[in-house]
């Protein structure tokens, strides 16, 4: 059978279930006489028996003395909101995130093999899935960790078979046949035999998306401002599929694509279809604690508690402390300064209210935002300061 090689000289983490594919990969590190690896586990308590799994990663530790890491999850799943294989693998990958950091280890061992190779082709085929690889890569990324994949040559038939003769104990997970599950379904119908067509049919489909991959380099690259990407009018022109593409090279770049990794793929789907159907110069969209932002020309990404409106009322010099959560803090004193500290003043980022209730060189507000274009990220993060008598405002708003 096939097997794989390590680099001796590198640290890893392994991801360790308890299943055939990872006991397997286990068993192989010690084979290869690898000693500089940690063993993670992560008992979700889905099921009844999964106690079991940990018993049996426990016991092959202790028999070699390797190094054991485990998470014991405490969920109520039926309070789970969302779907939970989803839900469990940023679980799991934030884990090791948090394993790796205190070894100071990049790596991590994942068993996934030739099956699993095949079977994700077939459920991005039948979801039409946005993927950045058809099938799975041998290496890939979550968050600083190198994801490594060493076994996607290998069979499971072949694992299993491995595993008997050897007489290695390994888990069976039960839901793995449930086929309520799209993957299962998949699963039950594939052959090993059928591999090498469908194999070649991910090769062909890999070879069409480098060469798209490569036109959404170019225009990302070309189009970014800062950490903000540019929507030329050609750009809104391209079809769905490149506009996701490339909206997810953006976030990749800025270091914040793992707001979209673990998410239903409608997430990326919406935004790209915001962004080519939309003709609002604003809208936004909230991810997690971020805040995604179509401003005129340009989309960008910021916490969404620096959009929250906050206002204060500066009734005297005593009271000027307040301007402090603001960024443009000292814009706003200088501006009070200048008026010779006629108080009170109103102090505010909530431009949705002050624009129809305020004057700025003559005009409403809001037809002074029109007419000057004001970006929107101005008006959410930097306040405005405004006499409450006179409703003018005293600060320059670009």
């Amino acid at each position: 059978m096939n097997k794989f090689k390590l680099n001796k000289d590198t640290s890893y983490l392994v991801a360790v279930s308890g299943g055939p594919d990872s006991m397997f990969m286990l068993n192989s590190l010690i084979e290869q006489e690898l000693t500089n690896f940690v063993v993670c586990h992560v008992n979700y308590n889905f099921r009844k028996d999964s106690n079991n799994d940990f018993k049996i990663v426990k016991k092959f530790c202790e028999k070699y003395n390797l190094k054991l890491e485990f998470l014991n999850v405490d969920q109520d799943y039926s309070e789970l909101k969302e779907n939970f294989e989803s839900w469990a693998r940023k679980t799991r990958y934030d884990f090791f995130v948090k394993i790796g950091n205190k070894y100071g280890i990049k790596n991590i061992l994942v068993a996934h093999n030739r099956n699993d190779f095949v079977e994700t082709y077939l459920l991005q085929k039948e979801r039409k899935n946005y993927a950045k690889y058809y099938g799975l890569n041998k290496v890939s990324k979550y968050k600083e960790m190198n994801i490594i994949r060493p076994m996607l040559n290998i069979l499971k038939s072949e694992i299993l078979h491995y595993l008997q003769q050897q007489e290695i104990e390994f888990a069976i997970d039960s839901t793995n046949t449930d086929i309520k599950y799209k993957r299962n379904e998949i699963r039950a119908s594939l052959k090993e035999e059928d591999f090498a067509s469908i194999e070649n049919e991910i090769k062909i489909k890999n070879q069409e998306l480098n060469k798209l991959n490569l036109e959404v380099d170019w225009y990302v690259n070309n189009n970014m401002s800062a950490e903000e990407l540019v929507i030329t009018k050609n750009f809104k022109d391209e079809n769905l599929e490149f506009i996701q593409r490339c909206v997810y090279k953006w976030l990749e770049i800025i270091k914040k694509d793992h707001l979209v990794q673990n998410r239903s793929n409608k997430t990326v789907f919406e935004i790209a279809k915001n962004i080519k159907t939309s003709h609002k110069v604003f809208w936004s969209m909230n991810i997690e604690n971020y805040c995604l932002v179509k401003d005129y020309e340009n989309i960008f990404i910021i916490k969404a508690d620096l959009t929250y409106p906050k206002s204060f009322e500066i009734k005297t010099k005593e009271d000027l402390y307040k301007i402090e959560e603001f960024i443009n803090w000292l814009d706003i004193f200088n501006a009070i300064k200048k008026n010779k500290e006629k108080y009170p003043y109103v102090v505010t980022n909530d431009y949705t209210k002050y624009k129809f209730e305020t004057y700025t060189l003559g005009k409403k507000t809001n037809r002074y935002f029109i007419d000057k274009k004001i970006r929107y990220k101005n008006r959410m993060l930097k306040a405005v300061v405004y006499s409450k008598r006179t409703k003018k405002i005293l600060n320059n708003i670009k």
